[in-house]
C-alpha cells in the first residue's frame, strides 16, 4: 500500500515539475487542468470555476513545492473562508500530496523529524503524512497526520502565524518545573517562518463541552493548581491570551497553548482573561450563589496557595530563567521591537517583585 502512495506521489511530483517549468504569465487554465486531473481531482473544470478572486493564482501558490502554505490567502481576507472550503473539497489524497510534495524542498520534512524526536523516546527513521486538514484556527492553520514505519500515528500542527511568540515560550515552562509541548520553529529555505508543534491531548479547561459540573468536582483541584502555576509564570513573562488557553491533559497536567503574545508586562497592559476560580464556581452552580461562593473560596484558596508556591520555584530558577532569555535576545528583540535588556529588566522586576 505504502508503495503504491510512494510511486503516485512519485509521479504527481514529476507533473509538478513540468507545471513549474511553464512561466508564471504563460500558464493557461488547461494546464491547471492537467495538474489536477494528476492530484486526483476528478473535475477539475469545476474546482477551477470557483468564484473566487485570483483563484488559479491561488491555486498555483497551493501547488507550489516551495511553499509551506496551505491556505494560499491571509486568513484576515474577507475570502479566506471561501478558499478553506474549496480547498477541503479536494479528495483527502490530494492535499495529502500536494503537502508531501513540499517537504522536502523546504525543510519541512528535517524540522518534523526534530519535532518527533522530541516527542518520543524513541523517534522513527522515517515517516509518510497520511492525513491533512485545514483547521479555522488563527494560532494553527494546518492539521497533518503522520505515520511511521511501525504504524504509529502522530497528530501535528503546522502553524505560520504567531510562531516566533510561541517558539521564545516554549523553551521556558521546562525551566521551573512546568508541563509544556515541544515546539520547532523553522525558517525555510526560501524565507518563510513555521512553527510545528503536536496536536495537544485532554480537554480545554474553559472552551471544551465535555467540562460538565460533575467533572468539575471532581476534577477542580489539579486544574485550579495547574492553572495557578502557569500564571504564575505567565505573570512574570507577560502573557495576553490566557482564556481557552488551559488544557488539562490525560496524565493530570496543565499546559498552555498557542502562547504567541508576550512580555506585556505594563500595568496597563489587557490581558483576555477570567481567573478560573470564578469562572468554574459559576459553571457547576450557576443559580446557588452560596454554594458558588463556598466553592470560589475554596478555590481561590488552592490558587493562591500554588500560585506563591510556583513563584518561589521562579525566584530560585532566576537564574536558568536569565540565561534562557539571553540566548534568545535576538529573537525576543526582533519579537518586541524593544531594546533586550529592557524586557529583561522588566521580567526580573516582575519576578522579583512577586515575592
Amino acid at each position: 500500500m505504502r508503495s503504491a502512495a510512494q510511486a503516485d506521489l512519485a509521479k504527481y511530483e514529476r507533473a509538478l515539475n513540468r507545471f513549474f517549468q511553464i512561466p508564471a504569465s504563460q500558464r493557461k487554465t488547461r494546464d491547471r487542468e492537467k495538474i489536477l486531473k494528476v492530484l486526483g481531482l476528478e473535475n477539475p473544470q469545476e474546482f477551477l470555476s470557483m468564484h473566487i478572486p485570483l483563484w488559479e493564482v491561488r491555486i498555483d501558490e497551493l501547488l507550489d513545492p516551495s511553499c509551506t502554505d496551505m491556505l494560499p490567502i491571509s486568513i484576515s481576507h474577507s475570502y479566506v473562508n471561501w478558499v478553506r472550503g474549496a480547498i477541503r473539497l479536494m479528495p483527502d489524497g490530494a492535499r495529502v500530496k500536494i503537502l508531501s510534495s513540499k517537504l522536502r524542498t523546504t525543510g519541512l520534512k528535517k524540522a518534523i523529524f526534530q519535532l518527533l524526536s522530541r516527542m518520543t523516546a524513541a523517534p522513527p527513521r522515517d515517516f509518510e503524512v497520511t492525513d491533512v486538514q485545514l483547521v479555522e484556527k488563527v494560532h494553527k492553520d494546518t492539521l497533518l497526520t503522520v505515520r511511521d514505519p511501525g504504524g504509529k500515528t502522530y497528530s501535528l500542527y503546522l502553524s505560520r502565524f504567531g510562531c516566533l511568540g510561541e517558539y521564545i515560550h516554549g523553551g521556558l515552562p521546562g525551566l521551573v518545573g512546568l508541563p509544556v509541548l515541544p515546539v520547532v520553529h523553522h525558517m525555510t529555505p526560501q524565507g518563510e517562518e513555521i512553527l510545528l508543534k503536536p496536536k495537544e491531548e485532554g480537554v480545554n479547561i474553559f472552551l471544551d463541552d465535555g467540562v460538565t459540573a460533575s467533572r468539575i468536582l471532581r476534577e477542580w483541584s489539579w486544574w485550579v493548581e495547574g492553572v495557578a502555576r502557569q500564571d504564575a509564570l505567565g505573570d512574570c513573562i507577560g502573557t495576553v491570551l490566557r482564556y481557552g488557553h488551559y488544557v488539562a491533559t490525560p496524565g493530570k497536567k496543565v499546559i498552555m497553548i498557542d502562547n504567541i503574545e508576550l512580555f506585556h508586562l505594563d500595568e496597563t497592559d489587557v490581558r483576555i482573561f477570567e481567573p478560573i476560580h470564578d469562572f468554574l464556581p459559576r459553571k457547576v452552580f450557576p443559580n446557588d450563589p452560596n454554594r458558588r461562593e463556598d466553592l470560589e473560596g475554596k478555590m481561590k484558596t488552592a490558587y493562591d496557595k500554588a500560585y506563591r508556591d510556583q513563584m518561589r520555584i521562579i525566584v530560585r530558577e532566576w537564574g536558568e530563567i536569565e540565561r534562557y532569555l539571553i540566548q534568545m535576545r535576538r529573537h525576543i528583540r526582533t519579537y518586541t521591537g524593544d531594546v533586550f535588556e529592557k524586557v529583561l529588566a522588566n521580567i526580573k522586576a516582575r519576578v522579583f517583585g512577586k515575592r
